[in-house]
């Protein structure tokens, strides 16, 4: 048995390379998507099947001796869950010493990117085909993102997220159909993306596509601190914005960490926290709801999409989410104990911070990381600022505050 993964490039015959097309005129059998196997179900055998698990079962079901072409959109190592396969032929017994090879094709975005005249390696890419992915965190913050995308749900959703953070003014180049005769470039912008959607033959235009979003004004907001004036205030109190960077830093997050900000008050922490997750996550936990409304209110203001803002009270509430990797505790609503010893005991690889102001409840902490055997950095950071007070500047001393930081590896489970 011979198995070969192909890239198919954008879909038309003609776009395969001279090694493709050789794998798959001598191939017995041919697995792939529907849209890709059908042109050849005259001349082969042919399995629409995609997911990997399917692959791997129907060609141990296909008998000894066959050469066996699985066939993957554009290139096989570009979204086209290529690992998935590997790893599950790899761990299947029954495939020991099976030749394998990996046929490289052209990708949608060379194809699109190409005729569009646009140099791709200036280009960031991310996929919402069959994922998740921060594709407002990445136009907000690269000039060009390409972006692969499942259907037209996609593409709307996108659209309606940008008018919603105000970044209506973006343009979008749509690819459709790419390779085939009916192949079509739209250029316009999200409220055009919604028009165009809407109207009778929308959805299955967009079917099939994908897309460059061009933000001439992006800029990377992990370098920047944000002032403290730019957040909506209200009447709930914020983390200062020196405590912020330091207890941020402190957290040591990586670009795909998960983040619970517990007593998230204004946002300020998750805010400026998710800036820095592009491929992460931030969970701001919060039972007053005079402070939802405000995290609320700061997230679209930064268009910090990333956000999942919990309306709910911890630690009861942290049972029924994702595990984190990082955890910032700001306010405890007076359940400073029960809060803190849950995330130890449930996450225990999980790095924590806490900032906290008085000294029962820096008592308290100590108690605990006692009783666990728990190692932390404790940290007085006492900030003044310059007031103006009839026309003398002194400086006017804000809140101390103790931020304590417990080791954790930081990657979950």
């Amino acid at each position: 048995m011979k198995i070969s993964i192909v890239g198919a490039g954008p879909g038309d015959k003609s776009l395969l390379t001279l090694e493709g097309k050789r794998a798959i005129e001598e191939a017995d059998i041919l697995i792939g998507a529907e849209r890709l196997v059908r042109e050849y179900s005259s001349e082969k055998k042919v399995y629409a099947l995609y997911k990997p698990e399917e692959i791997v079962e129907r060609i141990r079901n296909s008998g000894v001796g066959n050469k066996i072409v699985i066939l993957r959109s554009g290139d096989p190592g570009f979204f086209s869950s290529l690992s998935g396969i590997l790893k599950a032929l790899e761990e299947d017994e029954g495939f020991k010493g099976v030749e394998t090879e990996i046929i490289p094709g052209i990708s949608s975005m060379q194809y699109f990117l190409e005729n569009l005249h646009l140099s791709w390696e200036n280009v960031r890419y991310v996929s919402l085909h069959g994922r998740k992915a921060n594709i407002i965190g990445y136009i907000r913050r690269y000039p060009r993102v390409f972006t692969l995308l499942s259907s037209y749900n996609d593409l709307r959703e996108t659209a309606e997220k940008l008018i919603f953070y105000h970044m209506d003014k973006i343009k979008i180049l749509v690819g459709t159909r790419l390779s085939y005769p009916d192949e079509d470039v739209l250029v316009t912008d999200p409220r055009g993306i919604v028009s165009e959607i809407d109207k009778e033959d929308g959805r299955k235009r967009f079917s099939l596509a994908v897309a460059v979003f061009i933000n001439s004004e992006a800029s990377d907001p992990s370098f920047v601190s944000i002032e403290d004036r730019e957040f909506i205030r209200g009447d709930i109190p914020m983390t200062k914005r020196e405590v912020r960077i330091l207890s941020i830093s402190s957290l040591g997050l990586r670009p795909d960490s998960v983040l619970f900000d517990i007593g998230a008050g204004t946002g300020s922490i998750s805010v400026e926290a998710s800036q820095r997750l592009i491929d992460g996550e931030v969970y701001a936990i919060e039972k007053r709801s005079e402070a939802v409304d405000l995290i609320l209110q700061n997230k679209r203001r930064f268009a910090a999409d990333n956000i999942k803002v919990i309306s709910d009270e911890a630690p009861e509430c942290i049972k029924s989410l994702p595990v984190p990797t990082h955890i910032f505790i700001g306010g405890s609503g007076g359940k400073l104990r029960e809060i803190l010893e849950e995330c130890i005991s449930r996450f225990p690889k999980a790095g924590i911070v806490l900032n906290i102001t008085s000294l029962d409840s820096l008592s308290e902490i100590n108690g605990i990381l006692k009783e666990r055997e728990l190692e932390a950095d404790i940290t007085l950071v006492n900030i003044s600022r310059v007031k103006d007070i009839k026309g003398n500047k002194i400086m006017n001393g804000l809140n101390p505050v103790y931020i304590i930081s417990i080791p954790g590896t930081g990657d979950g489970e």
